[in-house]
């Protein structure tokens, strides 16, 4: 089969491999989509933390936003049925720690990570992947279902800060996540949903995935419009998707008593600047929220019945053998790229085409 394959920095191949051995606990899926992300990109320039520190072996099959259809079962799977559409978790713990025990896999001293931490990922046109933490998404185009991903890590942040109908929340940053933060939001309830940025095109798929208000930090004075939106009574919630120090200073300038805030955005080692003592004088709660645990199977639910929608982010399409044209497309935001999805089974030079799944 043929897949794409890290060896280093810039060195991503796309080569002939064996198709993956199907284990008794595993099911064989044929990749039918596979979408890129921020974190493929550092995958690529050689700085994602995995492959500096050298965590993860190599080469390995990159590649944790994926969906596909099943055509092989392992002896001890009974669940799933040739044909089903599925789409794999990324964090795959090993069940037996303390973590796993309590449903907090994405802990797991002894995690693979699909695609990322020894484990081959869905950048090929074949994965196995152990039933355990496999999900069923049959009432989904496969191109939406390889978003359960980062639907997930939107819904986890959503539940840890305890979202509810009396909450105004700000989602801080409208990448892929953000947008994804304000559905999740508004599925849960929220009030008022105000989405903070830097693009006006992202704002503007904001509003029509459901934000209530936007604001351009580069042009529109936050405080002020959070206290018109929230009349006076600042945000209760902040789901944070941005990574840069400079978002620290704009959601403690708008954060009410008693506020949560979970922060899924890394830093890459870089500092923020902490006031503390309104934090501590306010009851304000700061949140770690990694990936997205025991929520898939709602999140599915979400997309299916129409809460939750990946079809405005996704900008492009290319087959799998254009990688590195998908991601330079992504990192140059070419033509408002937001998502790019690669197709394993769509031949060279098809790009940016809508494809019958159906």
């Amino acid at each position: 089969m043929k897949a794409i394959r890290y060896y280093g920095p810039k060195d991503m191949r796309f080569e002939e491999v064996d198709q993956p051995v199907v284990g008794a606990d595993d099911v064989l899926v044929r990749v039918r989509a596979a979408g890129l992300c921020a974190t493929d990109l550092e995958v690529y320039d050689g700085v994602m933390f995995y492959f500096t520190s050298g965590m993860t072996r190599m080469p390995l099959i990159t590649g944790h936003e994926w969906s596909g259809e099943v055509v092989e079962l392992g002896s001890h799977v009974s669940d799933f049925s040739i044909g089903d559409r599925v789409t794999g978790e990324c964090s795959v713990g090993c069940l037996q720690c303390e973590y796993c025990v309590r449903g907090w896999y994405n802990q797991c001293p002894h995690r693979t990570e699909t695609g990322l931490l020894n484990r081959d990922g869905g950048f090929a046109e074949y994965i196995a992947f152990p039933r355990t933490f496999l999900h069923k998404c049959n009432g989904m185009a496969f191109e939406e279902a390889a978003f359960i991903e980062p639907t997930g890590v939107a819904l986890y942040a959503t539940k840890l800060a305890q979202t509810t109908p009396l909450d105004y929340v700000a989602v801080m940053g409208p990448g892929p996540i953000g947008l994804f933060m304000v559905q999740t939001a508004k599925a849960y309830g929220a009030r008022k949903v105000i989405l903070v940025g830097t693009r006006d095109d992202r704002l503007a798929v904001g509003r029509q995935v459901g934000a209530d208000v936007t604001v351009n930090v580069r042009s529109e004075n936050l405080v002020d419009k959070v206290k018109q939106a929230t009349n006076g009574h600042m945000v209760d919630v902040v789901l944070e998707a941005v990574g840069k120090p400079s978002v620290w200073t704009d959601i403690a300038s708008i954060v009410a008593p008693r506020a949560r805030i979970a922060m899924t955005g890394l830093f890459a080692g870089e500092k923020c600047a902490v006031d503390f003592d309104p934090l501590v004088i306010h009851n304000v709660s700061i949140l770690g929220s990694l990936g997205g645990p025991s929520v898939w199977g709602e999140a599915i639910d979400l997309h299916e019945r129409g809460a939750v929608t990946a079809k405005p982010l996704i900008t492009h399409r290319l087959p799998l053998a254009q990688f590195v044209e998908g991601v330079e497309i992504m990192r140059n935001r070419t033509d408002n790229a937001i998502k790019v999805v690669l197709e394993p089974g769509q031949a060279s030079g098809v790009r940016n085409q809508e494809v019958n799944d159906g």
